[in-house]
């Protein structure tokens, strides 16, 4: 009875608005199904071809919360077997009908499905059919962040999410449910569930996205057991949905900052409420005693690396902004938190450092111009680092408790990962092999011209005790497309490179980024590499680029030249020996519409499939 079909309706989130999410939905209920999946526009005539739903009330109803317009499900038919399956990985979906036969298998299977995954899903009989409303498990991950918002504390954030869980399963219709309920399933936007949002990161994946890639190149990897790898992890968001997805997972990234910060993105989602609501009334309660001057900025230290005094480096002291007076201020303000971290308890040592990294890259907001000559725009945000420290730290109590309750009510088990600081053109022995990667690497040409990119984390740097005043007045960033490439000769350029480099240099404005532009080249043929070398035979990689770079006229902002971004890192890739697959456009949506000259453009980036070929 392992083969009893079953006809599936796949009703699609709400706020999907692209139509490149569409397409990577399909793709991936493509990689569960083997027969060919039906798009739906409207939800409604889903009970022509079924009209036994017509009558069923299962929770919220087929057409409740659907999307506005276009495509509002898909359906598909396979084994019902695959619903275990399609609830805990798909990453688009808001809920799922199975229709099939009403079977001794078919209800033991709803029930093994209930003890394994939690109760998300409700089933009635009618006329000889078992049918079954199923919420997957990332629509509830999703969710939980507009949920915790909305929550004072851990205590009702669990009480919440329960609601919430009844009012979609139909379990009940009381005012409460109902109003998290369309608070939940209403929210415009949801990449800041869980840990995702821990510290403020530029050009992070999209968490739906990257899930996806890796279910469909885990449905094509035909292995037992998969290892994934980031080779530039970055703040750990594909490590992440690796780990839920009960993937073990390895990411990659040379700055050590990026590697704490995805490191502990992984460890928040194992720690316990109760303990981090403790810890958090306790450094609340020490910041409030110290602006009352009733306790001094250093306590006793328990196993804290920093020395407690803060250094700006020159470079940012000899910004107009940043006068003595409010380097002083800024000072005090680390400084208090930076006592905080000295007395909490080890185990959360590391997530109250991220806090105050965060904190500190939302108070001196540093905006280099890409010009490779190391300008920046300085500004202070208005609230204190202790007060935007304590305001993360009370919302992570409630992350917490959500990933609580994840593991208890829905049986979530994260997969073992890590994060290691280290250099993707180098990647180490110890790492192992992969069969999985998914990776999205700076981009050409913006890479060339931000040599400040590290001096952009200088001051946490300092006030983590990862490097001292003198290391960031001198620090180099030795990431892809460094500045640092005055030594580097043009010879390696295919020629489809060089012309990119020869008009850099030609141009009087943009000769500065030809050097690293051509180490652009360079360093990314050594990254191709070495992911070949660790990836096994079989092993499919997805690299993730902008579709293209353009540069514009300054004056008119007229585009001058467009460089085919992903085009030529799939031929980088071809030529250490991948087998390009296809080139896949995603168009995003622009969240800076002020980002001049490019804020009126279009913006896609490019899905770049690549398989090692078998041995």
């Amino acid at each position: 009875m392992s083969h009893q079909q079953a006809h599936y309706i796949f009703k699609l989130r709400r706020n999907i608005t692209l139509e490149g999410d569409l397409s990577l939905a399909k793709a991936e209920l493509e990689a569960f199904l083997p027969d060919p999946i039906r798009a739906v526009n409207d939800i409604s005539i889903v009970t022509q071809e079924f009209p036994i739903l017509a009558k069923v009330v299962i929770g919220q109803g087929l057409t409740d919360f659907s999307r506005v317009s276009g495509t509002q499900a898909y359906l598909g038919t396979g084994r019902l077997a695959e619903l275990s399956d399609l609830i805990r990985c798909l990453s688009f979906i808001q809920e799922i009908y199975c229709l099939t036969a009403d079977t001794t298998y078919s209800r033991e299977t709803a029930s093994l499905i209930e003890n394994r995954l939690g109760k998300v899903i409700t089933f009635e009989a009618r006329n000889a059919y078992l049918i079954i409303k199923a919420l997957p498990h990332n629509m509830l991950v999703e969710v939980t962040e507009g949920i915790a918002r909305h929550s004072k504390n851990a205590a009702q954030t669990k009480q919440n999410l329960h609601l919430l869980l009844q009012e979609l399963l139909g379990v009940t219709k009381d005012p409460p449910s109902v109003r998290f309920a369309r608070t939940a399933l209403s929210a415009a936007f949801t990449t800041s569930h869980l840990s995702h949002d821990l510290h403020y990161y530029k050009a992070k994946f999209f968490p739906r996205m990257v899930r996806s890639l890796i279910n469909i190149s885990v449905k094509r990897v035909n292995r037992q057991e998969h290892r994934f790898l980031d080779n530039f992890a970055g703040s750990g968001t594909a490590i992440l949905e690796a780990s839920l997805l009960g993937i073990p997972s390895v990411g990659i990234d040379i700055d050590p900052l990026s590697a704490l910060i995805a490191n502990t993105k992984m460890q928040v989602i194992h720690l316990d409420s109760e303990f981090v609501a403790n810890e958090a009334e306790l450094a609340r309660q020490q910041l409030e005693r110290q602006e009352h001057s009733q306790l001094g900025l250093f306590h006793s230290s328990r196993n804290w690396t920093g020395d407690g005094h803060i250094k700006f480096p020159f470079w940012l002291m000899k910004n107009r902004k940043m006068t003595s007076e409010t380097a002083a201020e800024l000072c005090q303000e680390i400084q208090a938190v930076q006592s905080v971290l000295t007395n909490c308890d080890p185990q959360i040592r590391n997530l109250f450092s991220v806090l105050l990294s965060d904190a500190i890259s939302r108070k001196i907001k540093m905006r280099f111009m890409g010009t490779g000559v190391g300008r920046f725009s300085l500004t202070f945000a208005k609230t204190s680092i202790a007060r935007l420290f304590i305001n993360s730290l009370t919302r992570y109590v409630k992350v917490v408790a959500v990933c609580e309750w994840l593991r208890n009510e829905c049986h979530f088990k994260f997969a073992d990962s890590t994060v290691v600081n280290a250099d993707t053109r180098q990647i180490p022995d110890s790492l192992g092999k992969f069969d999985i990667l998914v990776s999205s690497p700076p981009y050409l040409p913006a890479s060339s011209g931000r040599e400040s990119y590290a001096k952009a984390r200088a001051v946490s740097l300092i006030a983590l005790g990862m490097k001292s005043q003198d290391d960031v007045d001198n620090l180099v960033d030795d990431s892809i497309g460094s500045m640092q490439a005055n030594d580097l000769t043009f010879d390696f350029l295919t020629d489809r490179e060089r012309h990119i480099v020869e008009w850099l240099e030609h141009d009087e404005l943009r000769a500065i980024k030809a050097a690293p532009t051509a180490r652009y080249f360079y360093d990314m043929r050594q990254t191709f590499s070495e992911m070949y070398r660790v990836l096994v035979p079989g092993a499919l990689a997805v690299m993730v680029s902008g579709k293209e770079s353009t540069f514009y006229q300054f004056s008119t902002r007229e585009p001058l030249y467009v460089v085919p971004a992903a085009e030529l890192l799939a031929e980088q890739a071809q030529s250490t020996g991948f087998e390009v697959e296809k080139l896949h456009d995603i168009q995003l949506s622009k969240s800076n519409r002020n980002a001049r000259p490019r804020s009126l453009d279009d913006y896609y980036e490019t899905l770049i499939f690549l398989k090692k070929p078998e041995a």
